[in-house]
């Protein structure tokens, strides 16, 4: 889906693919680390190769497993395993973890944000239409919310914007032309 638009994917592999896990856990786990890197004062191993065989309704020749293993300061160890369709001449180890990782920080700064500064509480159960619906939501009240402060509480040195101004910047921050209304 994404390459069909240009994109890479890069997607934490769990229990939701479990032939490729099962494959990935055995190949992994009797060979040593490919490489093994500092990242922020932690030692972390990794495993990665671009060679498993992709499942049925995927488009793709191969997929590219990465496993780590990251030996945190604190004695603790947190290990994961991502799929991806980035080649290795494309994107490095050591890369693909750091996207892995700037993931996590990306979604848990949202997490953070919709729960402290907006009241949001976790999704109450994982119904994919329902997690989509809601998150849509929430992203269209807090994109609502920041035109308000910026339009209505001013700050920064910007002019003042009239609210059909707010609506087109809107429309253009999603992508839409601004069109004439119909008036007929």
């Amino acid at each position: 889906m994404a390459g069909k638009v240009g994109l890479k994917a890069v997607a934490r592999l769990k229990n939701n693919l479990p032939e490729l896990l099962a494959a990935a856990q055995k190949r992994f786990g009797s060979q040593p680390a490919t490489v093994t890197i500092k990242h922020r004062g932690d030692v972390v191993e990794l495993w990665d190769a671009d060679d498993f065989d992709p499942w049925e309704a995927l488009d793709w020749k191969t997929v590219r497993v990465l496993r780590y293993r990251q030996h945190k300061a604190n004695g603790t160890v947190v290990e994961a395993y991502w799929l991806t369709d980035f080649t290795l001449g494309q994107l490095s180890s050591r890369g693909l973890y750091l996207i892995a990782k700037s993931r996590w920080e990306i979604e848990n700064q949202g997490f953070n944000d919709a729960k402290t500064r907006y009241g949001f509480e976790h999704i109450s159960h994982h119904h994919e239409n329902s997690l989509l619906i809601c998150w849509l939501l929430k992203a269209l009240a807090m994109t609502i919310e920041r035109l308000y402060r910026l339009r209505y509480l001013h700050r920064g040195t910007h002019r003042r914007r009239s609210a059909i101004e707010l609506v087109r910047l809107l429309w253009l921050a999603v992508g839409m032309r601004s069109r004439a209304p119909d008036t007929s």
